[in-house]
């Protein structure tokens, strides 16, 4: 289980097609520090198990199953990538709950920089992304609620209503996180890892196995 905050951008430096799918080598200064072999890590948002660990740098391999769903099989050397260690017990949670097991993928279809209020003219160090997403997923995201792209916790900002196979959020990213994630290299067309909140899932099966919640709640 992971909490949504990135600890550290690594830069992929292997990429081997095998069987199973690819073995990648990451490197990474902060997150290598006290990683060990079969330990969980985010990378873009996505669990997977260290399967080598060497002194900055560390392996793992991603499956055919997690290439479907996700933006892994689309990195190349020299790719930056969200990394974030598993949660510890008693460890702070500043994001929300993120348990790596990924939706789907959503497609960056507007950035935006938002103008500085204070003066006019001029742009601020904040930005507004627009994501495309499959429309079955609407239920589950709701304004304010929570939501993991890439493995980053964000607040949906806005919700716009389904429009034919597709729906579109926004989420506002503050300049850390712009500086200290894959937000800063973002372009339209991007194909991002897309992770709900797991209790919003939890609330959307009850209400479809207990009709009459559901009544009452309209």
């Amino acid at each position: 289980m992971f909490s949504g905050i990135v600890e550290e951008q690594g830069v992929i430096t292997k990429k081997i097609k095998i069987p199973e799918g690819f073995k990648f080598r990451v490197k990474a200064k902060k997150v290598s520090k006290g990683l060990k072999k079969a330990d969980s890590v985010s990378i873009n948002g996505v669990c997977h198990t260290i399967t080598k660990k060497l002194k900055n740098e560390f392996e793992f391999v991603s499956m055919h199953e997690t290439l479907k769903k996700t933006n892994i099989g689309g990195l190349d050397l020299k790719v930056k990538v969200n990394l974030e260690r598993s949660l510890r017990v008693g460890g702070e949670i500043g994001g929300h709950f993120v348990f790596g097991h990924i939706d789907d993928t959503g497609i960056i279809t507007d950035i935006k920089q938002i103008r500085d209020e204070t003066n006019p003219g001029k742009e601020s160090d904040n930005w507004e992304y627009f994501i495309r997403i499959d429309k079955k997923y609407a239920p589950y995201v709701i304004y304010v609620g929570s939501i993991a792209v890439d493995g980053v916790s964000l607040t949906v900002a806005e919700v716009h209503p389904v429009t034919g196979d597709h729906f579109d959020i926004k989420v506002a990213i503050i300049p850390y996180t712009y500086k200290n994630t894959r937000f800063n290299e973002y372009k339209v067309n991007d194909i991002v890892n897309i992770e709900f909140d797991f209790l919003g899932k939890y609330v959307q099966k009850i209400l479809e196995n207990r009709p009459e919640i559901k009544q009452n709640l309209t």
